[in-house]
């Protein structure tokens, strides 16, 4: 919700609360209380839109996915050291040569190509398990990294649609405020215009944050206001 988005949810709820607690003054206007009634549901839209647009906000996943990313780039050079070590002290310049990987090199590669590498490193360790037991490597080690390869790779597409929906709330969001805008105009006249408490109106232009629309006597041109 940017600052003129919630400058004008709130004045929305105020005005249709105010219009309530005054309801006595309009309430045997049937074309008021229709156009009120609709403004009730624009509020009830409203909200619901900028609550979408906060459950679908990608920050909290994108952080904990980098956070993921952290811990598990170390685990894997940790593995490819042990395979490395290996490689050297048996000579194996093929398996060297795929698991030869710096830690930075981990972390500054695109995510999507440094999970490439390590599917690699893992692969390697599962084809010489058999030979390097003695090097610290296990199957559990093995089995426990290739799981968390796979929630770390299936997170992608999930952040993807989450920012999608995102998208599609602040659409809602504009759209909601644009009826919403269209409504309080009207009321403005249909307040302006029907109702003959001075002291009422002047309290919904107060409301409506509208300067000059309204004077107890006698009236001037429609003023204006971003929020309006």
């Amino acid at each position: 919700m940017d600052r003129k988005e919630k400058t004008f949810y709130e004045m929305l709820k105020e005005s249709v609360s105010y219009a309530h607690k005054n309801q006595s003054v309009w309430m045997h206007l049937a074309v008021i209380a229709d156009n009120v009634e609709l403004l009730e549901e624009s509020e009830r839209e409203l909200g619901l839109a900028f609550k979408a647009q906060d459950e679908n906000d990608p920050g909290g996943y994108v952080d904990q996915k980098n956070q993921q990313l952290t811990l598990f780039f170390r685990k894997i050079y940790k593995l490819d050291r042990k395979l490395s070590f290996y490689a050297k002290e048996n000579g194996d310049k093929v398996l060297l040569n795929d698991v030869e990987v710096a830690e930075s090199t981990l972390e500054q590669t695109p995510e999507k190509e440094a999970l490439i590498i390590c599917s690699t490193i893992l692969k390697r360790g599962h084809e010489y398990l058999p030979k390097t037991a003695d090097y610290g490597i296990t199957a559990e080690e093995l089995n426990n990294l290739t799981a968390e390869l796979s929630d770390l790779e299936k997170m992608h597409p999930t952040i993807g649609l989450i920012t999608n929906d995102r998208k599609s709330a602040r659409r809602s969001i504009r759209e909601v405020i644009a009826e919403a805008r269209i409504l309080l105009d009207k009321q403005d006249d249909a307040f302006e215009g029907m109702i003959d408490d001075d002291a009422f109106i002047d309290g919904w232009f107060a409301v409506r944050k509208i300067k000059g629309r309204h004077k107890s006597h006698g009236k001037n041109d429609k003023g204006s206001d971003e929020n309006n």
